[in-house]
């Protein structure tokens, strides 16, 4: 099997590109990076690289040249030539579209859980990736997760987390850290990504992993138990997400 995956920089896409490595699968891995200087050189000979991005037509179209399944673990959040939710919408685009004409089998994307109508604008544009990479049902199958917070060390949230509880003994929290969420291990995320390469169904579905439902408030009080430290966090309402951010930012 002829393997894509795009993303093989990022936190999700430096694991799941190790795991498929060593997972023993019978595959040929090509790379799409925008700059090679960022893999571990180690890596590099196990791998083909593509120098490029799904704004480049030509490297977009040598990446794809044969591949069977192509994972997206794209998104423009960091990006610095425009808006983030154009950007992601003109990179899906472009990208399932030379997906059809390459004939590739299969598209596995990650995306962001939760309902439209209670979502930030990234998880909004998260969401319209992942319906614009399954829109061509007919030709490409397109198997689509969904998952919230991802925890792991060294993942933003998880990092975030660890950092309030170990250096705030006392902290005011926004009333929203009363909202639900369900958050993954990083290592079951990128096991389903992995297994996903070798499943036997048929046509395109969406997949929503998490584990436990919890506040972000309960995710506090378990990595303080964790930690064995003793806090009190008190939601107060006139926290705006705005400042909450300063507040994080402080500390």
């Amino acid at each position: 099997m002829n393997v894509l995956l795009t993303g093989s920089t990022g936190y999700i896409g430096r694991r799941l590109l190790n795991s498929l490595l060593s997972s023993g699968l019978d595959i040929n891995l090509r790379l799409l990076v925008t700059d090679r200087r960022q893999l571990d050189e180690s890596i590099v000979p196990e791998v083909e690289i593509v120098e490029g991005n799904t704004f480049n037509a030509d490297a977009l179209r040598d990446a794809l040249k044969g591949i069977d399944t192509a994972y997206y673990l794209i998104h423009s959040m960091r990006s610095k030539k425009g808006d983030f939710v154009d950007l992601d919408r003109i990179s899906a685009t472009n990208f399932i579209e030379e997906c059809v004409r390459a004939g590739v089998k299969r598209v596995i994307y990650l995306g962001g859980l939760g309902e439209r109508d209670s979502l930030s604008r990234h998880i909004v544009s998260r969401q319209e990736t992942g319906e614009i990479l399954s829109s061509h049902p007919d030709k490409v199958e397109t198997i689509w997760f969904r998952a919230a917070i991802i925890i792991g060390a060294g993942g933003a949230s998880y990092e975030i987390i660890r950092n309030l509880v170990q250096k705030l003994p006392f902290m005011l929290a926004p009333l929203w850290v009363r909202i639900y969420t369900q958050p993954a291990a990083v290592d079951d995320v990128i096991l389903y990504l992995s297994r996903s390469l070798k499943t036997q169904f048929k046509g395109s579905r969406i997949i929503d992993i998490g584990g436990e439902k919890l506040t972000f408030l309960d995710m506090l009080k378990k990595a303080a138990e964790f930690y064995s430290l003793k806090r009190i966090i008190v939601p107060v309402p006139f926290f705006s997400p705005k400042i909450s951010s300063y507040w994080l930012i402080f500390f």
